[in-house]
């Protein structure tokens, strides 16, 4: 049926750019905890700040934000 066609179609598109939004944000959250929070340094305190604002963030917006995700959003910004 084409109506279920199109609706199928559009889950398909609304998921890519959910994904892509996604993948941003991580990225700026990366970039941003390294550059400003950071400043590019990886000392002991920063290892402590990493872990404070992950508990801050995980309580405020879920487990995205947990500090195994906060670490690999700084390895993801590094990367690219």
């Amino acid at each position: 049926m084409i109506i279920s066609l199109l609706i199928e179609q559009s889950k398909h598109k609304a998921v890519i750019q959910s994904n892509s939004i996604l993948t941003q944000l991580f990225w700026q959250v990366g970039t941003k905890i390294n550059d400003s929070i950071l400043e590019n340094k990886r000392a002991d305190y920063g290892k402590q700040i990493v872990v404070t604002l992950s508990r801050q963030l995980t309580e405020k917006y879920g487990r995205n934000f947990e500090e195994k995700n906060l670490r690999r959003m700084l390895q993801f910004a590094e990367q690219f």
